[in-house]
């Protein structure tokens, strides 16, 4: 990821908005007045750049006769598009059919070939529909002069977040026009960009990194995740990285009739559908508004007007932001866009699924290669735990009954070359049978318990590399709401800018609950660093709880934590946060629906972290902890430990179906009990009492005539030594 100076980290962690509030929410529409208003907080001194360059702008329509509406060709100009697909191997990792659907699209309007200037009434506008003059060509040659198609594909959590930090592998600003596209955006927009005056390299700017667009992957191109409805948003939001402002201005929409600075576009204070013409006059009732500009929010947008051409040539004339290297003969030549001919490149192997959690033997996996770069004659997949465990088509549907994470592999070929993908994080396979049937207790002191392939601990990869130092660091005993464990989120010292990790749950039999055991309770604790409340008092983390009763085909979000101050429970902490006191621990108890009482549902914990501290010098968030899950109201075991009289205890099969065998060593001689409890407290069964010489020793359980299925807690007792073991019985 990016290094970047402190203040202008504090900028972008300040351009997070709430993203919790953005995940359930449906997107808006452009995010690019939202992000001047936030930067021009912090820096009031760029409005003296937009100023200057408006005088720029000014100074050339008149210098090229353009302060009336009336079209001037400057002659076709092309210009370097290179789209950045950012994804974590799922439906966002968009197919490059996709991408050059856009830049179809985007080639129609920006040339007056889109057929639906025609549904322009209005004679006044109609006489002023523009053809821009812009070709946009995918580059052909990347920054270190290899071959590319012009579509990069980075694998990254980062397409989770979608603010400025999800903008990687960023080419020169000044050779192409980047596009990055990601399944969120925080602030909730579907896209958003910077205008030209906003980018520089002075204190009060916006780095040349983060030039460009940044756009939701499903508001990209009509086919596959993509709609004609969305298709025009790049067209838009690329208008404002050429200093073309909503129709409007740079206000809210449809609160304040308001001017763009052009001089045929008339006041309005914009749309956020599509009108009848006889009720688009508002602003003057003489007048009708141009809604259907593609500056404008109506989503019937089919036309650019001359005035906004000659401000666009403005803008590509300018060297502010280097716009006018862009389109520079030596520029194209650079960068393989000097002509329509494309260079024939060696592929690059990538590929996407369906669904990241299955449940084993039940459920199958869509592998879907969205490989690119150049044409592939032939394919070949590796599955070494699936069936099939090869394959040689672009498209391949596996079963897996293995439990736990998959590994898959993708080998592209042409004439000119091959290229492989490996990915052993991609899909997590759980059991096709609940594991626990509920009530259920899960305190977390087991140190084992991310081994067992039941509970599973998520590092999103990026590059397809196992993430970051930012993870669920499994189960830890040095801290705990209840007994001595729980488990953690390492977000200390972390080098991640952001990061998404997960705990994942095995399946719980929810079907013996009643409606008022209808629950799912649990304990967590988080501090956040003093650097990041000191500058911006924005507490950074967040957390989501989701659920799945179909083998994690479809996740619903059951929990959100509300706002960021709320959330962060545990004060500010300067070093690395373990919580060391009862009121350090917050409960979250949510209702589940009715609709959950199913036989396999499984819970997901997703959090969301900025910065983490390092060595107290800076960062955002600091340790995250869970303990004390519970679900449907179970009785917690007493936390008790044991003493010397007994050594290694072990319970198997557990879960049983049937019997099961309790085997002690003890250490000395003596009295013995075990006794088998329900989740009430109420004992159920007397398995063993008397005197046990010292060494090894087996204790059957009888299930099969005598137990219901449910868990039980096993409680043994050798002199003054106790363990309490669960028994779950299916």
């Amino acid at each position: 990821m990016k290094s970047c100076l402190v203040a202008l980290c504090l900028l972008l962690m300040l351009f997070q908005a709430s993203y919790l509030s953005a995940q359930t929410a449906s997107p808006s529409f452009c995010g690019t007045s939202e992000m001047r208003e936030k930067l021009l907080k912090i820096y009031p001194e760029l409005l003296e750049k937009e100023a200057a360059l408006e005088r720029e702008t000014m100074a050339y329509i008149k210098s090229q006769g353009l302060e009336k509406s009336n079209e001037k060709q400057q002659g076709q100009i092309i210009i370097p598009l290179v789209v950045h697909v950012i994804n974590e191997g799922g439906p966002e990792n968009i197919s490059d059919a996709q991408v050059l659907d856009e830049v179809r699209i985007m080639n129609l309007d920006y040339n007056k070939l889109n057929s639906d200037t025609a549904s322009v009434t209005d004679s006044t506008l109609s006489s002023i529909i523009a053809n821009m003059g812009v070709e946009w060509r995918l580059a052909n040659i990347d920054p270190n002069g290899n071959c590319t198609n012009g579509i990069d594909r980075v694998r990254s959590d980062q397409t989770w977040w979608g603010d400025d930090n999800s903008k990687l592998n960023d080419w020169p600003n000044n050779k192409y026009v980047n596009v990055w596209l990601v399944e969120k955006i925080a602030n909730g927009a579907a896209g958003y960009a910077y205008f030209p005056s906003s980018i520089g390299t002075g204190g009060f700017s916006v780095s040349a990194a983060f030039d460009g667009v940044l756009l939701l992957s499903n508001y990209t191109g009509s086919i596959g995740t993509g709609s004609s409805f969305t298709s025009r948003a790049l067209t838009h939001e690329i208008g404002h990285c050429f200093n073309l402002e909503h129709t409007w201005g740079n206000g809210n929409v449809g609160t304040t009739c308001g001017d763009d600075g052009v001089n045929d576009t008339p006041l309005t204070k914009g749309w956020t559908a599509c009108p009848s013409p006889a009720n688009a006059k508002v602003c003057n009732p003489l007048i009708e508004e141009n809604y259907q500009n593609f500056m404008d929010y109506s989503y019937c947008n089919c036309m650019f007007t001359n005035g906004q051409k000659a401000r666009w040539l403005a803008a590509a004339n300018s060297a502010t932001a280097s716009r006018n290297n862009l389109w520079s003969n030596s520029n194209l030549v650079a960068t393989g866009t000097a002509d329509t001919f494309r260079n024939a490149c060696a592929p690059i192997a990538d590929f996407v699924v369906n669904n990241r959690y299955v449940c084993a033997g039940d459920s199958v996996v869509k592998f879907s290669s969205t490989s690119g770069n150049g044409a592939i004659t032939t394919y070949y997949w590796q599955f070494p735990t699936g069936t099939p465990s090869t394959a040689a088509t672009a498209n391949v549907t596996v079963k897996f009954t293995q439990l736990g994470w998959q590994t898959a592999k993708l080998t592209v070929s042409n004439g000119l070359g091959s290229n492989t993908k490996t990915d052993s994080f991609l899909v997590y396979v759980g059991a096709d049978q609940p594991t626990y049937v509920a009530p259920y207790y899960e305190g977390f002191e087991d140190p084992n318990i991310f081994n067992k392939n039941t509970w599973a601990s998520v590092n999103y990869e990026e590059n397809n590399v196992a993430d970051n130092n930012v993870t669920w660091f499994k189960q830890v005993s040095s801290a705990s709401h209840t007994g001595t464990g729980s488990a953690q989120l390492n977000n200390w010292n972390a080098v991640a800018t952001h990061d998404i990790d997960e705990i994942v749950s095995p399946g719980f039999d929810l079907i013996p609950l009643t409606t008022p055991q209808m629950t799912l309770s649990f304990y967590y604790s988080i501090a956040t660093a003093a650097q990041f409340t000191q500058f911006l008092g924005i507490p950074p983390d967040s957390m989501v709880v989701y659920a799945s009763a179909n083998c994690s085909e479809n996740w619903q979000p059951i929990y959100t934590n509300g706002s960021a101050s709320t959330f962060i429970n545990a004060g500010t902490v300067t070093s690395a946060f373990t919580p060391s006191s009862a009121n350090q621990w917050k409960q979250v108890t949510i209702n589940l629906s009715p609709s959950l009482r199913q036989l396999n549902v499984r819970f997901k914990f997703r959090v969301f972290t900025t910065l983490g501290g390092v060595n107290g010098v800076t960062g955002g968030g600091n340790n995250f902890y869970i303990d004390d899950i519970n679900i449907g109201n179970a009785v917690v075991p007493t936390e008790v430990k044991t003493i010397s009289a007994l050594g290694n205890v072990n319970l198997y099969p557990n879960p049983t179906g049937g019997d099961a065998t309790l085997e002690l060593n003890l250490l000395h001689a003596g009295n013995v009990s075990v006794k088998l409890y329900d989740l009430t407290g109420k004992v159920v069964m007397t398995c063993y009492n008397g005197w046990m010489n010292n060494g090894e020793t087996r204790v059957m359980i009888e299930g099969s005539n005598h137990l219901s299925r449910g868990v039980y807690i096993v409680n043994v007792v050798a002199d003054e030594s106790v363990e309490q073991l669960k028994l779950i019985v299916q």
